[in-house]
């Protein structure tokens, strides 16, 4: 079982905010300026064999691909292209039983080019946690790249890394670290920013929404402002060719009792030679009833995939449609309780 199957999440998060404040970086973000190697295995050795603590070998890491590694192409709205969500959907697809060969051969591309998109980020950073020998995760999911804007697309178009230092995961975003985009101009600027390192699960929430709940780190995940407009489209809602949904609003309003109707539509007029998911039950993680899945009722020929549900107990908030066992998209439930009391 992999470490922190079970989270303390206020205690984890304190700790990690203090454990931040008592390093000092710096001499370790100047130190790692001028090393140099196209090697995964002898950059991570490079990097770390002058500290002791998986938090200075962490920083160590983190500080070196923020300085080095540049975003390798200038989207036309930052951290928004498409194409991310549906090669990172690929990858996970393609290679779920080879994890290790291909952050290697991505983070050889990567160390190469010395450019690379959000996911060749944190393939890289958890390549060179592995050789470290520090347990690290890559999360797929939503990165908001102006928190004071409202996303039309509300999908997968970011990945960054969850880290276990001293018995907690912790959450790094390498790529937004690095540097950021002009308005005018859209020139990617290289600019290192401490924020993303180590930061507490309430602020990183802010801008970051992943596509397994579990992942944000808090008991209760926030929703975030585009549920308003659709519901969350996880990383496989680009692997089935889906061109239509109902509800089309992300928040639904309910009581215990009420019966809620699904449609998705889609242009694949087979699934047989797509292989499924494996979903992970986070309701566990989260020690709470909170997140519930719904599977089809039925597929019928002019490709439609009908859901329906029963709304069972007032405490389910997060609703994920399933698909070949797949999660494509998640609503989020707002339920009366005022009726579920009678």
């Amino acid at each position: 079982m992999k470490p922190g199957a079970s989270l303390i999440f206020v205690l984890a998060t304190q700790f990690a905010s203090a454990q931040k404040s008592t390093v000092n970086f710096y001499p370790i973000d100047l130190s790692v300026a001028k090393i140099e190697s196209s090697s995964p295995a002898e950059l991570a050795e490079k990097l770390t064999h002058s500290y002791k603590t998986d938090i200075e070998k962490t920083r160590a890491i983190f500080s070196w691909i923020a300085q080095h590694i540049s975003y390798g192409v200038k989207p036309l709205e930052p951290f928004s292209d498409k194409d991310v969500s549906s090669q990172t959907a690929k990858i996970e697809e393609d290679t779920s039983t080879t994890l290790t060969p291909l952050n290697e051969l991505v983070s050889e591309d990567v160390l190469k080019r010395r450019t690379a998109l959000c996911y060749g980020y944190s393939r890289l950073f958890k390549c060179l946690c592995d050789h470290a020998g520090i347990a690290c995760e890559v999360i797929n999911g939503y990165g908001r790249g102006d928190i004071y804007r409202v996303a039309n697309n509300f999908h997968t178009n970011h990945s960054w890394n969850a880290v276990w230092l001293d018995s907690t995961w912790q959450l790094v975003d390498v790529t937004w670290a690095s540097g950021y985009f002009t308005y005018n101009s859209n020139e990617f600027i290289r600019h290192f920013d401490d924020q993303y390192f180590l930061t507490p699960p309430e602020q990183f929430a802010l801008d970051h929404f992943p596509d397994d709940l579990k992942w944000s780190l808090l008991q209760q995940p926030p929703t975030p402002r585009e549920f308003l407009r659709s519901p969350y489209k996880g990383r496989c809602f680009v692997k089935y060719n889906i061109i239509a949904y109902s509800p089309t609003a992300g928040v639904i309003h309910a009581s215990v009792g009420d019966t809620i109707n699904f449609t998705v539509r889609t242009s694949l007029t087979s699934d047989r030679n797509i292989s499924g998911g494996s979903l992970e039950d986070t309701t566990n993680l989260l020690n709470s009833p909170a997140i519930v899945y719904c599977t089809p009722i039925v597929a019928d020929k002019a490709n439609l995939i009908n859901y329906k549900y029963v709304v069972r107990s007032p405490d389910e908030h997060w609703l994920q449609l399933v698909y070949n066992d797949d999660m494509i998209l998640r609503y989020r439930l707002e339920i009366n309780h005022e009726g579920a009391e009678k």
